[in-house]
Formats: structure tokens, C-alpha cells, sequence
């Protein structure tokens, strides 16, 4: 287990990432030096990151807490891509906070282009200097996977992000053989994340008809949880959301619909 660590992401002080060899240690002993090496320097703010996506706000106290990390986990076809979309582009346009889009399952001209289609001019933003999408390979190994994360995450600390969309843990996680492993970098990620004061959406893939999460463990590391699912009924496919976990808010527990549209993605209450 220990030759998985052969690099971690450690941070040092908030403007300076080192690359920590951890070849010889056991996953718990990298975890306490993380830990123990790693002043807190930042806190999750009371004040709210405003999501973007209609509806959304509503539910969660006006947006996601500053600084947290929350999951995005759905079947495929549920929206997942185009609510990470409106959640940068939004704060991007109308707050001037620069975010980024980890992606290891969509290229970047096929994203450009279908969120154009939805009135979001992405390259227009890139050109500005507020967004940066990260083209990643799928890891095939645990190895790559950790590597590509270092890559990816300097990239993010360079620009200054402020929000961050990681599509998909679900990619990164797979090549790990054990969950514990997994939990630890997600324990990391939380962490550097919160040491940048970057507000983090990451996606979770559930397949069709599934109802676990991921390896588990995301919904107890995350500040929240968000599905987004797609359900068949005699009409046809409906997609609906709902949020399992907000820390710290009072947030709505009720289902909605997803709604999707030219205007892009906005939650709409049930109709009883």
C-alpha cells in the first residue's frame, strides 16, 4: 500500500505546493504529517458562494458555504456537466471569481461547444483570464492518477482559483484497489482546497438504477451532497434533485425537477 504515496501534494504555505516523497511511510503515517505539517489557514466561511444554478440557491441559504467541497453525484444524462458548467460560469461573470474545470472524461472542445449552445461563452472567459479547463487523460493507473491530480492542482493554485469543478472523483478513484487509499486523497483534496479558499464541485457518477455512492466513504468527507437522478415513469424519464447534506445549513430536504432547457439548468419544486 505505502508505494501508492510515492507522491503526495503537501502544502507547505499558501502560495507554495512541494511535492512530498512518502515511498517508505504507511498511509496513515502520511496522513498525520499532512495533517500535523499543515497549519490551518483558512476556515469555511459563514458567508455563501452563489451557485448559479436556479433554484439551488433557494434550497442551501443562498448558496454553497465558502471553502467547502461538495459532491455532485448522478446518472449519466442527469445534468451533472451543464449545473458544474453555470456554477463557474456564474461566478466568473458576475463575481469575478476565477474557476476551473478539472475534466477526465470530456474534451474540451465538445464542452465549449455544448455550452455555447446554452448561451455560456466560456472562451470568451478563458480569453479574460477567469477560467481554465484542465483536458485530462483518464488514469489508468493509481501511479497516473496521482500525478495527473498534481498537475491539475498546481495549475488551479496558479491561477488563483476561487472555484473549482472536478469531473470526476468517480475517474480518479477507480484505480485505487483500496477504498482507504481513496478516502485519503479525498481527505488531501479537502484540505488544499481549503488551505486555496477554493470552493469545490466534485462530480460523482452513479450508474442507472444504482443507489451507493461512489466507494462510500465521499458522503462522510464532503460538506455536501447533492443528486441529481433520473427515475422512469410511464411518461417517460423524469430527472429530479435533491440535497442529502449541507453542513452548517438548513436546507430543503424535498425533491424538485431538473429542468433543462436553451437557458440551461434550473431546479423546479414538485407540483402537487
Amino acid at each position: 500500500m505505502a508505494s501508492l504515496f510515492r507522491k503526495l501534494i503537501l502544502i507547505s504555505s499558501i502560495s507554495n505546493l512541494t511535492i512530498f516523497d512518502a515511498s517508505n511511510m504507511e498511509w496513515w503515517s502520511v496522513l498525520e504529517n499532512v495533517v500535523s505539517a499543515t497549519p490551518l489557514l483558512a476556515i469555511k466561511s459563514e458567508s455563501r458562494v452563489s451557485t448559479g444554478i436556479k433554484g439551488l440557491d433557494e434550497m442551501i441559504e443562498g448558496g454553497f458555504p465558502r471553502g467547502s467541497m461538495i459532491v455532485l453525484a448522478g446518472s449519466p444524462g442527469s445534468g451533472k456537466t451543464i449545473a458544474s458548467a453555470q456554477y463557474l460560469y456564474h461566478g466568473a461573470s458576475n463575481f469575478g471569481e476565477k474557476g476551473a474545470y478539472i475534466s477526465f472524461v470530456e474534451r474540451e472542445s465538445v464542452f465549449l461547444r455544448n455550452m455555447e449552445r446554452l448561451g455560456l461563452n466560456f472562451e470568451r472567459l478563458k480569453n479574460e483570464g477567469s477560467f481554465k479547463f484542465l483536458d485530462m487523460i483518464t488514469p489508468g493507473t493509481e501511479a497516473f492518477s496521482m500525478d495527473a491530480m498534481n498537475f491539475a492542482l498546481k495549475e488551479v493554485q496558479s491561477m488563483k482559483a476561487q472555484r473549482l469543478v472536478i469531473d470526476s472523483f468517480t475517474a480518479i478513484s477507480s484505480v485505487f484497489e483500496k477504498k482507504a487509499e481513496a478516502r485519503i486523497i479525498l481527505h488531501l483534496l479537502e484540505r488544499l482546497m481549503l488551505e486555496f479558499g477554493c470552493t469545490t464541485l466534485l462530480v460523482v457518477e452513479v450508474p442507472t438504477g444504482h443507489k451507493d455512492l461512489g466507494f462510500g466513504f465521499e458522503e462522510f468527507v464532503a460538506d455536501g451532497i447533492i443528486m441529481f437522478e433520473t427515475v422512469d415513469e410511464k411518461e417517460g424519464i423524469r430527472k429530479r434533485a435533491v440535497v442529502r447534506k449541507m453542513r452548517g445549513t438548513n436546507h430543503s430536504q424535498n425533491y424538485c425537477n431538473i429542468v433543462v432547457s436553451n437557458q440551461g439548468l434550473s431546479l423546479v419544486p414538485y407540483v402537487t
